[in-house]
């Protein structure tokens, strides 16, 4: 007989969202860890890929940041945390 657990909804990810939460998973713990910090490209990578998970990790943990490439070849990119002014 199979073995069943119950699990809440917010710990079952399916589909392609269980792979962009894989991807996440580092962007989430370097925002956690950091005010600010520079994500260097590799090759591989798509910047627009990139910034959009840097986005919705940042969304995700509940901060807002802030981004900029550094060249115009879009190989670096340095974030940093942005305050609420209010």
């Amino acid at each position: 007989m199979p073995k069943f657990t119950k699990l809440s909804p917010n710990e079952v990810v399916l589909g392609r969202g269980r792979a962009a939460a894989i991807a996440r998973k580092p962007y989430i713990e370097v925002i956690q860890d950091s005010e600010a910090g520079m994500i260097e490209l590799d090759t591989s990578e798509r910047p627009a890929t990139v910034k959009r998970l840097l986005r919705e990790a940042a969304k995700e943990v509940g901060v807002k940041v802030r981004s900029s490439w550094t060249d115009d070849r879009q190989r670096a990119l340095v974030w940093k945390r942005v305050r609420n002014s209010r």
